[in-house]
């Protein structure tokens, strides 16, 4: 709470009172500083309060009416900032004056009236209405609208303007991914979680509509080794967030579906997307600040924030977002900063800094504000998580130019963006995007998500009749069927044997050839299909085993004959013993009591 205007009154300097006094146009009895006190408060009493009020311009009052209205009943000046486009001024220091040294402008002289109401909290170094000020200001002073999202018809128009439609190609990029990581296609790094460069072009040619920025422009050829390159953005979204909702696992540099992911590829793919996004909201092993590569200094242990509470704010910003109205990426940030839904990258910026440490600090004054570090991890959410699973359009341009921010900051003279998101301009929350976000009960697709048909021949043979197979609906298709030409397949016992073995359902390739062609399957190819089944778990694995070599047949029964083991051994041989791994320990244990020992 803040003092009241008594105590605010002699805790302040006889300068200070003076100084108020001169805005009122007010001539004290005396300097002395209790008559200064008594001439202010005379000024503020009855409706002396209602004429100060009065005399101040719009912007003033406004900035008065926010405060007055805080639970704290202190003014946020980057929150009047982001909702008005504006910062009140508490100094009117004309340019001339600005010219000469300004240690030595008498800025009083140029004091405005909003002095008279946001008093100086000088240890806190803002500025309040006084508690028992404030409590009369609210008698008349209404409570200021609360800040709304501006949208947008469509995006504004510029040159190099790139728009995606996201919704389609999420449904079908989902499923293409679970299927490349089943082929053991994703090369991903055991240790960072992140794709290699073979796995991210891979990964990039499995996705409908491609990378967010051609290759061409992702990867266009420099000059110095130092410059900067965009690179690549979904390849590197989809690997993280498999491995984060547990969908695929890592062997090496492979991967493998598992039984998560394998469930996923049976259950309609926005069901899928929607888990994927809800794990990755809870997530704390990836940070999407990390990617913001040129700010340096992120690696320092403990300094930065918890990553749900980062996304906890956006997704509530995100809640009042109007579905399918395109909004700008600044206005968006704003309204963030506007309606306190506000939160932290670093409990200390002085470990973050560009270029070079000392010089290129975030941590000086003007250096690592919002627009350098939440900003920053904004974009990243929304371009390439958000956008990636079709929860958003977007709108795009080139980084390079498109934020000159930090410019200004020491070390980035050579850097041409600060972040390869920058380019982000617009966005508009997709159908899927509703859903995802508990806008929507229910998910209503856009448009159809395929009109694929198909033609499955006696022969065993697939054809395309109509319409283009999706990569995903190809990788599907490879997984049981030899490729013939670009639009005809041939069923391969030996394929369907490994997608049987891998946990694949043949009811569910059955449902996905049912759906595309008009025609009941041909006989054959239910033939094929449950000799498939049927030979694909012809044998069943029970686990790993320890195979022993005892000295003779009859250390083999004298240990075997044992009913602590009885089921939990059994003969190979004459003189074999097989254990399954989970009973090794307790197997020892027997032998050890029997006087034997194991190499």
């Amino acid at each position: 709470m803040t003092p009241t205007l008594h105590d605010h009154l002699w805790n302040s300097t006889v300068d200070a009172l003076t100084f108020r006094l001169k805005l009122l146009k007010v001539k004290p009895s005396s300097t002395k500083k209790a008559d200064c006190i008594e001439a202010m408060k005379r000024c503020y009493a009855g409706d002396g309060l209602n004429a100060i009020w009065s005399s101040l311009d719009e912007m003033e009052k406004l900035a008065v009416a926010e405060a007055c209205h805080a639970p704290d009943c202190r003014f946020d000046q980057s929150r009047f900032k982001a909702k008005y486009g504006v910062s009140p001024r508490f100094y009117n220091v004309p340019e001339n004056a600005r010219l000469g040294s300004y240690a030595y402008i008498n800025k009083s002289e140029y004091a405005t009236r909003l002095n008279l109401l946001l008093f100086p909290l000088e240890r806190e170094r803002s500025h309040a209405v006084l508690s028992d000020v404030a409590e009369r200001l609210r008698e008349f002073v209404a409570k200021p609208a609360d800040a709304k999202i501006k949208t947008l018809d469509e995006p504004k128009a510029e040159d190099g303007l790139l728009v995606h439609l996201t919704e389609h190609d999420a449904l079908s990029d989902v499923t293409a991914m679970l299927h490349l990581a089943e082929q053991g296609n994703f090369k991903v790094s055991g240790k960072t979680g992140m794709p290699s460069a073979a796995g991210s072009l891979k990964i990039s040619e499995c996705l409908t509509g491609g990378d967010f920025y051609p290759p061409e422009v992702a990867f266009a050829p420099k000059k110095w080794s130092h410059e900067q390159e965009i690179g690549f953005i979904k390849p590197v979204a989809w690997a993280l967030m498999l491995q984060n909702a547990c969908l695929i696992s890592i062997n090496g540099s492979k991967s493998k579906l598992s039984p998560y992911g394998i469930k996923a590829l049976r259950q309609v793919p926005h069901e899928t997307i929607r888990e994927i996004w809800i794990k990755w909201l809870r997530n704390s092993a990836y940070d999407e600040f990390n990617r913001v590569n040129d700010i340096k200094g992120q690696s320092t242990k403990s300094h930065l924030t918890a990553k749900p509470p980062r996304r906890e704010a956006v997704v509530a910003a995100l809640g009042d977002c109007p579905v399918d109205q395109w909004i700008d990426v600044d206005t968006f940030s704003n309204y963030m900063q506007a309606t306190g839904r506000e939160f932290q990258i670093t409990h200390d910026p002085w470990k973050l800094y560009l270029c070079e440490a000392e010089y290129g600090n975030l941590g000086y004054d003007g250096y690592g504000g919002w627009n350098i570090l939440q900003l920053r991890y904004l974009l990243v959410l929304l371009f390439e998580y958000a956008a990636t699973l079709g929860l958003i359009d977007i709108a795009c341009v080139h980084p390079d130019g498109a934020r000159n921010d930090f410019r200004d900051q020491w070390g980035a003279d050579d850097m041409k963006w600060l972040s390869r998101y920058d380019g982000l301009r617009a966005f508009r929350i997709t159908n899927l995007g509703a859903y995802c976000l508990g806008l929507n009960e229910a998910f209503k697709p856009s448009r159809p998500v395929s009109s694929l048909r198909l033609s499955v021949l006696p022969s065993l043979g697939i054809q395309v009749v109509s319409g283009e197979p999706s990569i995903a609906d190809r990788l599907l298709l490879e997984t049981w069927a030899e490729p013939v030409t670009a639009r005809s397949w041939r069923l391969d016992h030996e394929r369907a044997i490994n997608a049987v073995e891998r946990g694949r359902s043949v009811h569910d390739f059955a449902a996905f050839l049912e759906n595309c062609d008009d025609q009941p399957l041909p006989q054959s190819v239910e033939g094929f299909l449950r000799s498939s089944e049927s030979d694909g778990t012809a044998l069943r694995s029970q686990g790993d085993a320890f195979l022993f070599d005892c000295r003779d047949s009859q250390t083999a029964e004298l240990v075997v004959s044992r009913k602590e083991l009885l089921n939990l051994c059994d003969r190979i041989g004459p003189n074999g013993l097989v254990v399954p791994t989970v009973h090794e320990a307790k197997f020892r244990k027997v032998v050890r009591e029997l006087g034997l020992g194991i190499v």
